[in-house]
């Protein structure tokens, strides 16, 4: 694997199971969402294309996976609390830019 080339931390999915993880995490929240928010819509849609997340997209994956975890299948924790930690990294990096 090459070194990134920024300062900047690298895509919160790296492996496929974390994908998935983030996926379900991210349909589960969008589905207990009052209003059917559709701001979940394109961190999925980036997600499915293997694209990095915007800052909102990380702060909405974060969200939908603390609640996500405490749930989850058995299968799912370790891959998603690595994802989980990468996460909370990369929302660190996006605050200290702001």
């Amino acid at each position: 694997m090459t070194p990134p080339t920024t300062d900047e931390p690298p895509a919160p999915t790296a492996s496929r199971e974390e994908a998935w993880v983030a996926h379900a995490a991210l349909l589960d929240a969008a589905r207990n969402a009052t209003d059917e928010d559709p701001a979940y819509r394109r961190p999925i849609e980036s997600i499915e294309r293997g694209a990095a997340l915007d800052d909102e997209g990380v702060a909405l994956l974060r969200d939908a996976l603390v609640d996500y975890l405490g749930d989850a299948p058995v299968r799912d924790r370790a891959p998603g609390r690595a994802l989980l930690r990468r996460t909370d990294e990369a929302a660190g990096a996006q605050s200290r830019r702001a």
